[in-house]
């Protein structure tokens, strides 16, 4: 079994083989939205930091590839658009600062890039295909 590293954490490669969808569905909508309200509660309180959204794409990809049982396209696109709900989910519980509607607060260019773009990528990326493994050996990092 090969490993996974996604930003710093690394998990055991789910076998290949038959993906159950309902049991990824339910991983990376559980995952996303556990990270996505973390995330939300310390960007309401701490500060919002929009450089680790992509920490909400890989908790959906990682959960939907472990409950699922491998890796998919179709288990991809669910985690990826479960993490896109799970981000906005978070944007609401982050609010915007006063004299800024939340509009325009959340779709400055750091957001757009790394919560609305950068966190669905993680997630599919993480349980899309078997490509990955392929792409995380060309990268220098």
């Amino acid at each position: 079994m090969a490993n996974l590293n996604m930003g710093g954490f690394t998990t055991a490669d789910a076998g290949e083989g038959n993906v159950s969808l309902p049991k990824a569905a339910i991983g990376a909508v559980a995952g996303a939205f556990a990270v996505g309200l973390l995330y939300g509660i310390i960007g309401r309180f701490v500060g919002e930091y929009s450089y680790v959204a992509f920490l909400i794409g890989a908790a959906s990809g990682v959960g939907s590839m472990k409950l699922g049982g491998g890796r998919s396209m179709v288990a991809g696109g669910i985690a990826a658009a479960s993490t896109l709900a799970a981000v906005l989910f978070a944007k609401v519980i982050v609010g915007a600062p006063e004299g800024w509607s939340w509009l325009e607060y959340h779709t400055q260019m750091f957001d757009i890039i790394f919560c609305y773009v950068a966190a669905p990528v993680a997630a599919f990326f993480a349980a899309g295909t078997d490509q990955a493994r392929e792409l995380l050996k060309k990268l220098p990092v």
